[in-house]
């Protein structure tokens, strides 16, 4: 039987049993439910050190807990329990116990192997729980950069549309066409904004790319980033579906997107933008075009404008960036990115 704890509560967080020929759960073994929620100060093992110890069951002298488990394994014919702790960073993380039907000591070379089969169980949880927590770590960093980009975004968006609105306020007394020009131009921010906000929001939730894959997801961002009267944007592909796409590429490509967009909006106030996505074995390729003034700055310093981030997306997926871009002429971006099959 093994038994992992939680390091916060010391109460079970897992278990599992090979009974039967089988691994199964608690339940599926008809263990007491009472038993399973036992902490850990309770189950005594602390007090064993940890070493390797062995119980025999029917012997009054052994100390056995919780209260009712002694029993409870004797009427099942277990005579003999080889109980090792799980040591994890110096701390007590688990259980393992192995039952017998018979009175019986160990060799010395029985209890190594059951210490080595400990020390596996160890390690395996170890390296669980740091994939968990590197995975916490590596979605929080990306959702706090996301908001980060909203927060901004819409900060910079809504102070203009209230330092437009005043002026306009202001304007009232003296110069009517002064205050269409502002109420215009508060318009235009407020659905710049807007536009924003949606295309964030979208990238910020990986269901659509699952449930609906990349070229419905590319679809719907390059559709909320159009701005009446101001920025048409478009979108063509000749894949016929992604599914064979892992969902780790279908998430960068769909964020390289939305950081692309992102920058050509803000920085190089474009008319039009074009995205485009095309299978040229044995890669995929993804062009993000506009008709803007151009990143010269950004390009020649390799830094500034999110090319930080779409850099590092890229260099995850094994892929290539290219940027051409020329004052006044706009500015393409394209990544390439292997794929199987």
């Amino acid at each position: 039987m093994l038994r992992v704890y939680s390091a916060e509560e010391k109460r079970p967080i897992s278990e599992l049993l090979f009974q039967d020929g089988r691994v199964m759960s608690p339940a599926d073994a008809s263990y007491p439910e009472v038993y399973r929620s036992v902490p850990l100060e309770e189950l005594g093992v602390e007090s064993w050190g940890k070493s390797a110890t062995v119980l025999h069951l029917e012997d009054p002298l052994t100390e056995m807990k919780p209260e009712g488990m002694r029993r409870y394994l004797i009427g099942h014919g277990v005579r003999t329990l080889l109980v090792i702790p799980l040591i994890s960073r110096g701390e007590l993380s688990g259980v393992l116990s192995f039952r017998f039907a018979e009175e019986r000591d160990f060799q010395a070379e029985e209890l190594e192997v059951a210490r080595a089969l400990a020390t596996q169980a160890s390690l395996a949880i170890q390296l669980t729980q740091l994939a968990k927590s590197a995975k916490r770590s590596a979605v929080l960093e990306e959702r706090n950069r996301l908001a980060g980009e909203i927060h901004d975004s819409l900060a910079q968006s809504f102070t203009g549309v209230c330092l437009h609105l005043s002026m306009a306020a202001e304007a009232t007394k003296n110069n009517r066409k002064k205050i269409l020009n502002h109420i215009e131009r508060a318009i235009d921010v407020a659905r710049f904004g807007l536009s924003e906000a949606r295309r964030s929001a979208l990238c910020l939730g990986s269901r659509i790319i699952e449930e609906s894959g990349l070229i419905q997801a590319l679809k719907m961002l390059v559709e909320r980033s159009n701005i009446p009267g101001r920025l048409c944007c478009t979108f063509r592909s000749d894949l016929e579906n992604d599914e064979s796409l892992p969902v780790a590429i279908r998430q960068d490509l769909l964020r390289i997107v939305q950081e692309a967009i992102s920058n050509a909006v803000r920085h190089a106030e474009p008319r039009a933008i074009d995205v485009s996505l095309r299978l040229d074995p044995p890669s995929l390729v993804l062009e993000v075009k506009d008709n803007g003034c151009g990143m010269i700055s950004a390009v020649e310093t390799r830094d500034g404008f999110g090319l930080v981030n779409m850099r590092a997306r890229v260099n995850e997926l094994n892929g290539s960036l290219n940027i051409r871009t020329a004052l006044g002429r706009g500015t393409s971006i394209v990544v390439t990115v292997p794929v199987e099959g």
